[in-house]
């Protein structure tokens, strides 16, 4: 199988949640934490969400002056199965080209950075990642950058088509039984430990899957 270099980046707290008990995003990575990830995100080709980040914070994915000197915005991947991307989302803004992988006909009035691709769904209802890593990979996608949330974090470590996993632990606990986590329904993932790095009152862990 011929796919991207798959990179998952996420923030938690000490509690592992990362967001707040409403869903709605947090600020967990610190400054020196932002300029990683915007420097992770102006090196891949592509930076992939779920339809939930999407409705829930709204983000750009796109990489910003402050932190990167002459930056580069990559392709933006949305995996939206019913095709619930709003017309007004920033992600689909005229700053990058936009993908949005779904599994029925979109009639959204969506701009022309926009391209929508039809696909077909797992048994449990979910984007193949396999078969969207093929096509993005086709399209001269070669290293992927993935930002979340937990359902789709989850999903490429169940299929395992994950080269780097890097989670940035902030000096917080948001607490909350529900409160969303970095995974979702995800069992028995053995994970190698590769290197730990303080950033400033964060630490910084980079994992491999063991396969």
């Amino acid at each position: 199988m011929k796919r991207p270099y798959v990179v998952i980046n996420c923030a938690m707290s000490l509690d592992g949640k990362i967001a707040s008990p409403s869903g709605k995003q947090m600020k967990i990575s610190n400054e020196l934490d932002m300029k990683r990830v915007h420097e992770l995100r102006n090196s891949s080709d592509a930076v992939l969400v779920g339809i939930n980040t999407v409705l829930s914070d709204d983000p750009k994915l796109t990489v910003k002056e402050k932190y990167v000197k002459n930056p580069k915005n990559p392709i933006r991947i949305v995996l939206d199965t019913n095709c619930r991307t709003p017309e007004n989302s920033l992600v689909i803004n005229d700053k990058a080209k936009t993908i949005i992988f779904t599994n029925k006909d979109c009639n959204k009035n969506f701009k022309k950075n926009v391209e929508i691709i039809q696909t077909k769904l797992t048994e449990d209802g979910f984007i193949d990642i396999e078969k969207m890593l093929e096509r993005i990979y086709s399209m001269g996608i070669k290293k992927l950058m993935v930002e979340g949330g937990s359902i789709i974090i989850s999903n490429f470590l169940k299929t395992g088509f994950v080269d780097d996993f890097f989670i940035f632990v902030g000096p917080m606990i948001i607490g909350g039984k529900d409160t969303p986590t970095i995974v979702n329904d995800l069992e028995n993932i053995n994970l190698e430990l590769v290197k730990s790095s303080k950033i400033d009152d964060g630490v910084l862990l980079h994992f491999r899957l063991i396969k």
